[in-house]
């Protein structure tokens, strides 16, 4: 005779709990619509910085600020602005995005604040080269009121083949690092940076992830996305603070518009610069992909009165001051003047001439000093530099050129010494 099977009223009412609580969790989950508006970035404070002296420019004495040992990371710039709650959803975007997570769940119901910190999680995070930066965000509610965002961010590259491209990155960059030497100051660990990233990368609007650093490190081809990404990135790895900034640019040969564009914050023993590496790359400069001869040097460690003739910052994003340029590559080379010089810029000529240099640059304060100088250094400091060139090198014939920018108050001299 058969066993037969009871089934008891505990079993059932637990049966209809669980078949009751599913339906109520998935119609919960899928009961709320949810609309997206983009918001400008979220506004911040700065931290404090230093005061700039009033003290006359002059050339710093590298040998006094030289640092032993690369110091730790420096702090996450956009981090450090966030209050405690946007700190915990910064943390599980980053977290979720170092896993390449398809779904990230963030408690809280307002996806547009979740977008805009992703924003600056990618901003802070130049190493998270297989994100395309695109997302989407979806708001749930559960039954008993509490609601939670589902962000799906857009992955570029994944699985083996963002192993393969991280594994060519590092060997790029481990390259690099290992033949700067630790006891290089500050600013020479920036100029160090600023030339090469200059001196490998074309500028190429079609440059394939132009957006991210493999196209720096590896392809060799990208747009100011890419080349600030990439300097943030060495420059943090060298101890040195960093950060990514984004705004618009003017660039008549261009567009007669602003365009979109980005560059780096960076700070050198205490005091904030703006540096553009995309500005300073001379195939940028006159647009073509060959390029020429030259770094142009206006673009490392300068302030703002400098930058925002051209420049402007992205609306809602906050900067410290920036006005000091005491490390400044002019003024750290002795090629800044804020008061007219005679005696001391053919001094300078005459320096370059007798240690063989291909080139020496004159940048003024103001465009007034540039436009009263000019004259005097094209029709009688110059020959007479011409004329000492001639005699200290035996020369019958002497030839020299110069390139004048207005909007940058320069004047460059290049000497040919055959």
């Amino acid at each position: 005779m058969g066993r037969k099977r009871v089934f008891s009223f505990k079993k059932l009412l637990l049966l209809i709990i669980t078949v009751g609580g599913l339906w109520l969790w998935w119609h919960a989950r899928n009961d709320v619509e949810v609309t997206f508006i983009e918001k400008p970035i979220l506004e911040m404070t700065v931290p404090q910085v230093m005061e700039a002296t009033e003290e006359p420019l002059e050339i710093v004495d590298q040998e006094t600020e030289v640092i032993a040992t690369i110091p730790e990371m420096p702090e996450k710039f956009f981090y450090q602005q966030l209050d405690a709650r946007q700190r915990e959803i910064y943390q599980v975007l980053r977290d979720g995005i170092a896993r390449s997570d398809e779904e990230i769940q963030i408690e809280t119901d307002d996806a547009g604040e979740v977008h805009d910190i992703y924003r600056l999680v990618l901003f802070d995070h130049p190493e998270f080269f297989w994100m395309t930066g695109a997302s989407s965000s979806t708001v749930y509610q559960w039954s008993d009121g509490r609601t939670y965002t589902i962000f799906k961010p857009e992955y570029g590259h994944t699985g083996t083949d963002k192993e393969r491209m991280q594994a060519e990155i590092d060997e790029v960059v481990e390259a690099f690092l290992s033949n700067v030497d630790p006891a290089l100051s500050e600013y020479e660990r920036v100029r160090a940076v600023y030339e090469y990233i200059i001196l490998t990368t074309t500028y190429n609007l079609d440059a394939p992830d132009h957006q991210n650093i493999y196209s720096v490190f590896v392809n060799r081809e990208s747009v100011c996305a890419g080349f600030s990404r990439a300097v943030q990135l060495l420059l943090n790895r060298l101890g040195i603070f960093a950060t990514y900034v984004t705004g618009f640019a003017y660039v008549p040969r261009i567009s007669a518009e602003p365009i979109s564009h980005a560059w780096n914050l960076v700070r050198v023993y205490g005091e904030y610069y703006y540096l553009d590496v995309t500005w300073g790359s001379p195939n940028f400069q006159d647009g073509s992909g060959a390029g020429h001869a030259g770094i142009v040097y206006d673009y490392l460690l300068v302030n703002e009165e400098k930058l925002f003739r051209t420049h402007t910052l992205a609306e809602g994003l906050m900067m410290p001051a920036v006005t000091s340029l005491r490390h400044n590559f002019f003024v750290m080379n002795g090629m800044f003047y804020d008061v007219a010089d005679e005696e001391r810029i053919l001094e300078a000529m005459n320096e370059s001439i007798q240690n063989q240099e291909d080139w020496v640059a004159f940048k003024f304060a103001t465009p007034e000093l540039f436009q009263m100088m000019r004259p005097i250094i094209l029709e009688d400091l110059a020959p007479q530099a011409a004329r000492n060139l001639a005699e200290w090198y035996g020369l019958e014939r002497v030839q020299y050129y110069f390139r004048e920018k207005e909007n940058l108050n320069k004047i460059t001299f290049y000497w040919v010494y055959e």
